[in-house]
């Protein structure tokens, strides 16, 4: 028996199939298609605005997602231990009386709220993503090979 607990989280895309993006190291949104971003080819994705390979690029909303839904998992954990050991002691001679049941936190659904990126489209490695305006303007690196990219 195993004790992992898998949460499955839906990150939605734009109305083009981009998703959201944010660097860990400088704080960059950017957008990528889900193809790209699970094509097991792609070993690295670099930011289009530090050129870094991050640690994560999951946006806080995201992470803010997680933790609420480890959090109410516990809850659910803990009423339910606290539930079973009622049973076990009703009758004996020690008593106990379960508390207030644990709240859980509730968990509003992501919403892609960064709307003002515009398609790059990556010479390089002949795909786009969404990257700001200004890095458009100025530069960049390719998220798919970290290739530097003058401005248009």
């Amino acid at each position: 028996m195993s004790d992992d607990v898998i949460f499955n989280i839906s990150i939605p895309s734009d109305s083009d199939g981009f998703f959201l993006l944010q660097c860990s190291l400088c704080g960059e949104f950017f957008k990528m298609t889900s193809t790209d971003f699970e094509d097991d080819s792609q070993l690295h994705i670099w930011c289009p605005n530090c050129g870094l390979n991050p640690d994560s690029l999951i946006t806080e909303e995201v992470f803010d997602v997680a933790r609420k839904m480890a959090s109410n998992h516990v809850s659910d954990l803990l009423n339910d231990f606290s539930k079973q050991l009622s049973k076990t002691f009703k009758g004996g001679n020690i008593k106990y009386k379960p508390g207030q049941k644990l709240k859980k936190d509730s968990i509003d659904p992501i919403v892609s709220r960064i709307d003002n990126l515009e398609v790059q489209t990556y010479s390089c490695c002949h795909k786009e993503a969404k990257i700001s305006p200004n890095l458009k303007m100025e530069g960049g690196y390719c998220p798919f090979c970290g290739e530097m990219q003058s401005g248009n």
